[in-house]
């Protein structure tokens, strides 16, 4: 499969569904055919990432940095591969919950993947940012689905604070040309490597405040409760299941890939705000009563453990970043879904989904959070350590509290099928890698391999 089948696929259906009507069963199925379609292509591409030589080109066979170079490591596949589940998930679910109320619905979660995509499988900076807007442009309609006044005021918040994240990386994107000459990614690795690291200290700090806008950790946050309180839970899921892992993924491949000397002055600033976020969010959570804003502050929680394992030295914080936000990622997914609607399919989804939130076994979460505390003591920093274990203690409280004040989850009409199978499968997923966790592992070791930077 060439690199450029998962990129096409949900450009070209994109542009097809944008003409069509989203209410209709038969463009709902399509766009989850696209999805799905998207996913195999892109699953195909995983013995290629994982050869000696990822697959890339440069577009239009043009040299270096004057063609786009598009490349798929194994960071790239394993973010593409979780996002895309993520919004295929959410689809299928919003689809039979009840139908499609917008016609524009299933184009944008599509434009939605193909932005997504194309970040991850991007080496140029501003095609970076290009690919960035046009998940976020995605997001900005889907923000105000259902078209309530609660939506349209999300939608509002949302597109006010993002263009300012916009804002600060396409400024950051313009400082890294000017200083290095060039926007291919490879090619900025070798001048940082060349030349004075110092130089890139702007655009990397700004870079630092465009991702944590996007992903959502203290003090970037502040978007997020008005959001996903207000936000309808299946654009909830797609924005903090899918449209965060740019914050997660921008961090570690311009971190730890592109600018590696930046990301070394920056781990103290990053233990600072890593553990800031994880208390703040831990403790806001346990204080709020509506369970849409207790996700929201768990969201927090779970951005300041990705940070704090950034702050981490050596191959093994890494690797938990990758996995906690891997981990994170079908959480908070399942968490937003099962909260709709209540039934015995969601109120176990639900249930499972905080136990691996919170870290505890047999889930997906316990490994991410567990390597986490094996590289934090490994380290020497036992004061991270207990920090990771007060907040898994906390967002467990707070989440089950939430979960015994909501009586419709608890004891609401059963989910349609459909819908029980998507939020039932979310579940399985965290079990099963809880009860087999290599395949997590090894994404995170194997992701980490990919950036070249590493010693």
């Amino acid at each position: 499969m060439p690199l450029w089948g998962p990129l096409l696929l949900p450009w070209v259906l994109g542009t097809v569904l944008a003409f069509l009507d989203g209410r209709r069963a038969w463009v709902a199925w399509l766009a989850i055919a696209g999805l799905a379609g998207t996913l195999v292509c892109t699953v195909w591409l995983l013995p290629q990432a994982w050869s000696a030589q990822a697959p890339q080109f440069v577009t239009g066979d043009w040299p270096v940095g004057v063609g786009i170079r598009l490349r798929a490591d194994q960071l790239s596949i394993v973010f593409a591969l979780v996002s895309t589940s993520v919004l295929l998930g959410t689809l299928v679910y919003e689809h039979v919950a009840g139908g499609i109320t917008s016609r524009s619905f299933p184009a944008l979660v599509v434009f939605m993947g193909a932005g997504l995509t194309g970040v991850f499988f991007t080496s140029d900076a501003f095609n970076f940012y290009v690919f960035f807007e046009l998940a976020m442009t995605a997001a900005f309609g889907l923000a105000s689905y259902g078209e309530k006044p609660r939506n349209l005021r999300a939608a509002f918040t949302f597109v006010v604070v993002n263009l300012m994240g916009s804002t600060l990386f396409l400024t950051a994107v313009v400082m890294l040309y000017l200083t290095t000459g060039t926007l291919d990614m490879l090619s900025i690795i070798a001048w940082g490597q060349a030349g004075e690291p110092f130089a890139l200290l702007v655009p990397g700090t700004l870079l630092l405040c465009a991702f944590g806008v996007k992903l959502g950790f203290f003090p970037f946050h502040f978007w997020a409760p008005a959001v996903y309180r207000d936000a309808g839970p299946t654009v909830a899921a797609l924005l903090a299941g899918a449209l965060a892992n740019i914050g997660s993924y921008g961090l570690l491949r311009f971190g730890v890939d592109v600018l590696p000397q930046v990301l070394e002055q920056a781990r103290p600033l990053l233990e600072i705000l890593g553990a800031t976020s994880i208390l703040y969010g831990s403790i806001l959570a346990l204080s709020r009563r509506d369970t849409r804003e207790v996700l929201a502050y768990a969201s927090i929680s779970q951005a300041g453990l990705i940070i704090a394992a950034l702050s981490l030295e050596g191959r093994e914080g890494l690797c938990a970043a990758v996995a906690l936000a891997l981990a994170g990622s079908v959480d908070k997914t399942a968490l937003f879904l099962a909260q709709d609607r209540g039934g015995e399919r969601a109120r176990r989804a639900y249930s499972v989904a905080a136990f691996s939130t919170a870290g505890v076994p047999p889930t997906a979460g316990f490994w991410s959070k567990a390597w986490l505390l094996r590289a934090a003591l490994e380290q020497g920093h036992a004061w991270l350590a207990g920090l990771v274990v007060l907040a898994s203690a906390l967002s467990l409280l707070a989440l089950f509290r939430a979960y015994q004040r909501e009586r419709w989850l608890r004891e609401g009409a059963a989910l349609h099928r459909g819908t029980g199978a998507v939020v039932y499968a979310l579940s399985l997923a965290l079990i099963v890698v809880g009860l087999w966790p290599e395949p997590l592992l090894r994404a995170g070791r194997d992701a980490i391999q990919g950036l070249g930077t590493l010693p």
